[in-house]
């Protein structure tokens, strides 16, 4: 009876325990789970669970919210939405039903609104708040309940599209499979700036261009870089043009406008971003995904300062990392399988093509360790403060030269063999070890110019990016392993061609045929030994990890900076670095350009409706006040946008001759009745008086009327003008790339809030202000009582 009344009490106390923990309940799978010393209920073991919900890096950190349940307890939460985000609009609604939902146009604007405490906190997929987070260090995220988006590619819905979907859809199953979507994902979400560069193809003779909608507002997906729009899909869609021949053209357009622009067919297909909606289904075909993104849902740090213990024991750093939601980087082809399922079983493995990522990746948080192979390590972390090896081996591994299983491949091989077995008796691995994993820079040296290719020439793949055993010094791959073949080939009488490729394409190489031998720290490993030879091991090491370093007690200081600080650093960023300054540039041309223009094309057409206005024909007056009345009704933006996705969608006519159209139209209607109140204040004497002296009507009006009409209409068309240059700000929707689109893009890039658009309004303050003058000098030209004075 005792044993029941207990087995009872444990029942109640762990029912109280799980009470409201439905998942986790749904996770529990046995009472023995319940057992395990390793077991934590809903979230990280040491983890306090009201931060179950905050990511690792902001743990230490005091946040405004640390869940979604905390702010829902707020009546008076005020949430930011991007205009466009419909089913994250309606699950942000499902969640936080009391919000006040705010709209804005793009991520910066919010991100730098919930900073200042201006907004309670705005959702966007991850990498996207991720990335505002790096560059705003008064921005954190906290993991929300939504169900993972897929990113998508979006097509109009016609047949020829859905042709090209299917193509698409082959090509993104295709890279899948490959892994190369992984490493598109490591060089966008990676650190390395040099990797995110971006070729767009052109045509083969006889294939088509591809017309592709984008919003490069939304790094790491889309954004510009260097004046050019790279990102994550903007790679992915080069390449599929690429290995189809076809040519690329890339309009970067507001986001609102995107699928506009995609239903009315203007383009093929878009890339920005795009979640596959219901919406989005219904009306446009959907790719296969390109990312399955999480939504987080960005908030306020409210201060930075905090301390955090770190354990320093080897065991227990390695036990840290074994824990669901870790993240271990891997080289891609590496062999560690048997290292990650015995230490980190419930780990995430990201791979990566170089071993520079990965520490840049775990310098900036993104990974939690790395595992490599010791002497590389070694190499790695020298120098390095941000990041330490964990001391301990994981795993032993002998190092060897790979060979293919063809009769020309066991030959090489037994060579080999024979060479590395007499060369370790003789000393010679001892020497090698003493010069290639010492200091002295002088004695890394090789000479490739004694081989004699009496017997042939080998071909030998290897990766440049694993040091002291391959790498480049002074232009020249030199290394451990690459002096043992050097050794071996000069004396077999062998040349020696060396080919540096990906370290995941060696093993592939060798058993094609392509390669004769491959070197660069190859782990021997049963799974290998099954597609090539091994040589004689040259190297006995063992696998370890790499972590962040961290100090027995790290502060992490609040973010301070003096105004005059901020400000270079704010024009640094704006104008200086990625050559920004060539961007405004273009975008203060692109102003000046479509301004001018259309101010010239809508005073002609303001004078001709005017004339029709001062017409006694009541139709040419009916028409010329219905085209007036319908242009003041209609504003600029939905003008230009109607002109370009629907009157010209189909001529190809470029948006800056759409903008000038529009403008010129708009402007044209305000002109006539500008122009018409001018010449109704000349008193009709002055007509007749001319007619009398044996002036032509139109000579008359032109020599004498219309020049004392200009004197009374030209300050106001003045001011007209002026408006008419400040509207020019809109033509971003219709893909232009002018002063203020200039100014959204360096924002996007930089979550500077306030810089980039003062430096726009004083440019554009500048520009209107020599406008001004000009016109200015026109008018006093025109001035009776001036030009009387001059004479």
């Amino acid at each position: 009876m005792k044993k029941i009344l207990e087995y009872l009490a444990c029942l109640m106390a762990l029912t109280v325990l799980l009470a409201g923990c439905s998942e986790e309940v749904r996770k529990i799978e046995s009472a023995a789970q319940l057992n395990d010393p390793q077991y934590t209920i809903g979230y990280e073991e040491g983890c306090d669970s009201a931060l179950k919900d905050v990511p690792p890096r902001f743990r230490k950190l005091r946040l405004k919210y640390n869940s979604i349940a905390d702010m829902n307890k707020n009546e008076n939460l005020v949430l930011g939405m991007q205009t466009g985000f419909v089913f994250v609009d309606k699950e942000t609604r499902r969640m936080l039903p009391k919000a006040e939902i705010k709209y804005y146009k793009s991520t910066p604007d919010m991100a730098y609104m919930v900073a200042n405490g201006k907004l309670d906190g705005f959702i966007n997929d991850e990498p996207v708040i991720r990335y505002a987070a790096l560059e705003n260090p008064n921005l954190a995220y906290i993991h929300a309940d939504f169900e993972p988006m897929d990113i998508v590619i979006v097509f109009p819905k016609n047949e020829k599209a859905k042709a090209l979907r299917d193509e698409m859809d082959e090509f993104i199953d295709k890279m899948h499979l490959s892994g190369m979507l992984d490493s598109i994902d490591n060089i966008w979400l990676g650190e390395d700036e040099e990797k995110k560069v971006v070729e767009f193809p052109k045509a083969k003779p006889g294939m088509p261009t591809f017309k592709m909608a984008t919003s490069a507002v939304n790094p790491p997906f889309e954004y510009i870089k260097n004046g050019k729009i790279v990102g994550y899909e903007m790679d992915l869609m080069a390449r599929f043009c690429k290995e189809k021949g076809c040519g690329l053209e890339v309009h970067d357009v507001a986001f609102e406008s995107v699928i506009l622009g995609i239903e009315t067919g203007m383009y093929d297909f878009a890339a920005a971003t795009l979640s596959a909606t219901p919406i989005f289904k219904e009306k446009n075909y959907l790719s296969h995904p390109i990312y399955v993104s999480e939504c987080v849902m960005a908030v306020q740090i409210l201060d930075g300062k905090a301390k955090q213990q770190v354990a320093k024991n080897p065991e227990d750093m390695i036990k840290s990392l074994n824990r669901d939601g870790a993240k271990i980087g891997l080289m891609t082809g590496g062999a560690f399988d048997k290292v990650l399922n015995e230490f980190f079983p419930t780990a995430k493995s990201l791979f990566f093509n170089t071993y520079a990522d990965m520490v840049k990746s775990i310098d900036a948080g993104k990974l939690d360790a790395m595992l490599v192979d010791e002497p590389t390590a070694r190499l790695l972390v020298e120098g390095r403060k941000e990041v330490e090896i964990v001391n301990k081996i994981l795993e032993k591994a002998n190092y060897a030269f790979a060979f293919s299983k063809s009769e020309k491949g066991e030959k090489l091989c037994a060579q080999m063999t024979e060479f590395i077995q007499n060369s370790i008796k003789q000393g010679l691995q001892t020497d090698l070890e003493s010069v290639w994993f010492g200091s002295d820079e002088s004695l890394k040296k090789i000479d490739l110019s004694k081989l004699k290719a009496t017997n042939g020439t080998l071909h030998l793949a290897t990766n440049v990016e694993v040091a002291p055993f391959v790498y480049i010094k002074d232009n020249a791959i030199v290394g451990y392993d690459i002096d043992w073949v050097v050794r071996f080939c000069e004396a077999y009488g062998y040349g020696l061609e060396i080919v540096n490729m990906n370290f995941e394409s060696i093993l592939p190489s060798i058993v094609s045929g392509a390669s004769d031998l491959a070197v660069g720290e190859i782990t021997v490993t049963a799974e290998r030994k099954r597609s090539v030879n091994f040589s004689t091991p040259v190297y006995d090491g063992g696998v370890v990890a790499i972590v962040k370093r961290t100090a027995e007690e790290e502060a992490i200081a609040p973010y301070e900076e003096t105004f005059w600080g901020s400000l270079k650093k704010s024009f640094e960023r704006t104008f200086v670095r990625e050559d920004r300054w060539k961007l405004v540039a273009q975008g203060v041309g692109v102003t000046i350009f479509i301004s001018i223009l259309s101010g010239i094309l809508g005073s002609l057409i303001g004078f001709g409706f005017c004339m029709l206005r001062l017409s006694r024909r009541q139709y040419a007056n009916i028409f010329a006040l219905g085209y007036i009345r319908l242009l003041q009704g209609i504003p600029s933006v939905v003008l230009l946008m109607v002109l370009f996705y629907i009157v010209f969608a189909r001529t190809g006519l470029d948006g800056v001759w759409v903008a000038i159209i529009g403008f010129g139209m708009n402007f044209g209607a305000y002109a006539a009745e500008i122009m018409r109140t001018g010449i109704l204040a000349v008193d009709k004497g002055q007509m007749e008086a001319a007619l009398a002296l044996g002036y032509t009507k139109p000579r008359a009006f032109f020599k004498i009327v219309f020049p004392q009409a200009a004197h009374h209409f030209l300050p106001v068309f003045q001011g007209e003008f002026i408006s008419m240059v400040k509207m020019t700000s809109v033509v971003g929707y219709i893909a232009i790339l002018d002063l203020t689109k200039a100014s959204d893009i360096i924002r996007s890039r930089t979550y500077e809030a306030f810089f980039p658009l003062i430096m726009t309004a004083i440019i554009y303050l500048i520009i209107i202000w020599i406008l001004t003058r000009v016109l200015t000098m026109l008018q006093r030209r025109l001035d009776p009582k001036i030009r009387a004075k001059r004479k």
